[in-house]
C-alpha cells in the first residue's frame, strides 16, 4: 500500500492510495478512504486518560504534545526545546507513536514528528484533559503539571 504524506503549516494528512485495502489496525477499519470508521469518543477520552494521565511519563508527553502542536519537530529539535534527555524523547515518543497520537516522515535522525489525525480531531478533549489535570479535578499519584 502506497501513502501519500501531505504537510502544511497547520496540520499533516496521511492519505491512502484507492487501489490498494487499507489495513486493519485498533483504531479504523476500512476497505477505502471514504468509508473509514470513526473510534468511539468514549474510547478515545479513555485512551487520551491512559497516555497523559495513568501514566508517569504524561507530564512530558503533554509538553511533547504542545511543542508538536506548534510545528513538526525532530527528536534533537525536542530535547533541546524542552530540555530533557534525548533518549527520553525517543520513548515518549514511541509511546505517542504506538498510541496513534503522532506520525512521522522521515528515517533515522531526519525523521519529523507531528499531530496525528486521530489527535487532531479530538484535541479538544485533549484540551479538556489538561485542563482538568491543570486544575486538579484528577487526583492520581504521580500526575503533576507545572
Amino acid at each position: 500500500m502506497k501513502n501519500v504524506f501531505m504537510l502544511s503549516h497547520q496540520n499533516a494528512d496521511i492519505m491512502h492510495s484507492y487501489d490498494d485495502p487499507v489495513p486493519q489496525n485498533d483504531y479504523f477499519v476500512s476497505k477505502n478512504i471514504e468509508n473509514t470508521t470513526r473510534p468511539d469518543f468514549a474510547y478515545v477520552k479513555h485512551l487520551l486518560w491512559m497516555v497523559f494521565a495513568a501514566s508517569r511519563g504524561g507530564q512530558n508527553r503533554i509538553r511533547m504534545v504542545f511543542e508538536l502542536k506548534r510545528s513538526p519537530l525532530n527528536a534533537h529539535q525536542l530535547a533541546k526545546e524542552l530540555e530533557l534527555n534525548y533518549r527520553a524523547i525517543q520513548h515518549h515518543l514511541h509511546v505517542l507513536e504506538k498510541n496513534n497520537l503522532i506520525s512521522h516522515i522521515g528515517q533515522k535522525y531526519g525523521t519529523n514528528y507531528f499531530l496525528s489525525p486521530l489527535l487532531e480531531t479530538n484535541m479538544k478533549a485533549f484540551d479538556e484533559l489538561v485542563l482538568n489535570l491543570s486544575r486538579g479535578k484528577h487526583d492520581r499519584k504521580g500526575v503533576y503539571l507545572k
